[in-house]
């Protein structure tokens, strides 16, 4: 397949049949990067407390209070600038221009599950988990890869705590450099976590609750 055809995976894994090697790998990959690479920011959010709900209350209970996070926190990524890219399992996936639009549209995701939270008894509870990362990465119509992608997901699956906000050292340095004012929330980093064998250096923001 012509590189500049592709538009979903199964483009591009079709097309990857055909990648070659050596001088024709390098060409191939130059024109898929014309044709699809972007810079932007990656959000992944993910929701805590599903193992324990599942088993008190059953998956359908979890889905339940999935939808209502869902119809809560959706709205908020159109709202901020954003695109949903897709949803997986109980994970968001959106797309934004710049950290800074990433960052307050999780602020507002963590605000709105708190108003969910409040309609709940204690053991149903959720809380929201959330990666951002910046950088340069492969733009399909149903799914994104790249380095900001790999750890956005790392940061809002495997290392995110309820009600966190975990921002790359790329997206972070990137919205101090535009202005963007993170006195709004406690933060702390750098630090480094591993998952998958791999250092993540990060920044950890919380909201104030003063």
């Amino acid at each position: 397949m012509d590189p500049s055809r592709i538009r979903n995976v199964r483009d591009l894994l079709d097309a990857l049949d055909q990648r070659g090697r050596g001088d024709e790998a390098k060409s191939f990959d130059e024109a898929v990067w014309k044709k699809l690479g972007a810079e932007g920011t990656i959000l992944v959010t993910d929701l805590s407390g599903f193992t324990r709900l599942t088993r008190n209350h059953g998956i359908l209970h979890f889905l339940q209070i999935f939808r209502r996070c869902e119809n809560a926190c959706v709205p908020l990524i159109s709202a901020y600038g954003g695109t949903l890219l897709k949803q997986e399992a109980d994970d968001l996936i959106g797309v934004f221009p710049t950290p800074a639009k990433a960052i307050v549209a999780a602020e507002a995701m963590i605000l709105a599950l708190v108003e969910v939270n409040a309609t709940l008894a204690e053991e149903e509870r959720v809380g929201l988990c959330v990666g951002v990362e910046h950088g340069r990465y492969l733009r399909l119509v149903d799914d994104a890869f790249g380095d900001p992608v790999n750890t956005a997901f790392k940061l809002g699956e495997d290392i995110a705590e309820r009600d966190e906000i975990l921002v790359g050292a790329s997206a972070y340095a990137k919205a101090k450099n535009e202005g963007f004012d993170f006195s709004r929330f406690a933060v702390e980093g750098p630090r480094e976590r591993e998952s998958g064998g791999t250092l993540i250096a990060h920044y950890a923001l919380r909201l104030r609750k003063d």
